[in-house]
């Protein structure tokens, strides 16, 4: 065998070595693709297909986005503010969006944690903060007092202004 690769290397003008190299290249090419061939062959088995079409319309019926029984294929798109606004799942930022405006004024001094909470960016915490500081302080005599309650910035103050008297 040896003989005959000198004769055909020297026939072609290749060197010992480079007639070598391609006769590793070629072994190396067939033994990939017996690998592959047997590969294919060993996983032929016929895979299941399962038709979702159903359940995805059930599922975008309870969302809300389209109709049951509508299977046509769909890209619901939402235009979003900001990055950060996707990755957001909290739902309390939905009921807040969600929830109506507060038309009546709240005395600080007499308001419940109930009404407290009705004032926007004031949760249970903070409302429980506020009636907490009321009762030390014995009532509030300017609403800029709130800034002194823990939770409330200037900026929640700024926004809770409008609804809220002493």
């Amino acid at each position: 065998m040896r003989k005959f690769i000198e004769k055909l290397s020297r026939k072609i003008g290749f060197t010992t070595t480079e007639s070598n190299v391609i006769l590793f290249l070629l072994t190396a090419f067939l033994v990939g693709l017996v690998v592959n061939y047997i590969k294919e062959t060993k996983n032929s088995q016929e895979f299941l297909e399962f038709d979702y079409k159903y359940q995805d319309s059930l599922f975008n019926a309870a969302v809300g986005n389209v109709e049951v029984g509508d299977t046509t294929e769909k890209n619901v798109e939402r235009r979003v503010d900001s990055k950060h606004e996707l990755l957001d799942f909290r739902s309390a930022k939905k009921e807040l969006k969600n929830e109506k405006k507060l038309t009546e004024i709240i005395n600080l001094n007499s308001a419940t944690a109930a009404q407290l909470m009705k004032l926007p960016g004031i949760g249970e915490k903070t409302a429980a903060n506020i009636i907490e500081y009321r009762n030390k302080i014995g009532g509030f005599k300017n609403i800029d007092d709130l800034l002194n309650v823990k939770g409330i910035g200037k900026a929640k103050l700024q926004k809770i202004k409008s609804f809220v008297k002493i």
